[in-house]
């Protein structure tokens, strides 16, 4: 068996285990994306191998929550950043606004409203502004 294979085989039971232990099927994520940031935790807890990391992760189960964070990576973590919603709230609708008769329409769509299902800051944003806007030109 070439080592090729030996490593597609050996990650092949990693995903296996991750699904049979811990429920979670990542059998169809992209495999470059997959091997890419499992391989990083593998690097961060100095596992040379995907068997080794299964050991590795029987021995320390902690090791579960760091690894879906890093294959899952937070993105909604942009949606929770204060400071960005501010910079919107502040400078990127106030401008938008500014740009618009009152009379034009203006179309929001939230990706993470969309995504998450969840309220999102940016229609927060937009609902501040609006009262000024519709008041403050009528």
């Amino acid at each position: 068996m070439s080592e090729g294979i030996h490593h597609h085989t050996e990650f092949e039971q990693l995903l296996e285990y991750l699904k049979h232990n811990r429920n979670f099927d990542f059998t169809g994520y992209k495999r470059t994306t997959l091997v890419r940031r499992i391989d990083k935790r593998m690097q961060e807890v100095a596992v040379a191998d995907y068997s080794s990391y299964i050991d590795y992760l029987e021995v320390h189960p902690d090791e579960f929550t760091r690894l879906f964070n890093t294959i899952l990576i937070n993105v909604t973590g942009f949606f929770r950043d204060m400071s960005a919603w501010e910079f919107v709230d502040q400078q990127v609708i106030p401008r938008i606004l500014a740009s618009k008769k009152a009379q034009d329409p203006i179309r929001i769509w939230s990706a993470a409203a969309h995504l998450v299902k969840k309220p999102s800051p940016s229609p927060c944003c937009w609902q501040k502004s609006w009262p000024r806007r519709f008041f403050a030109r009528t």
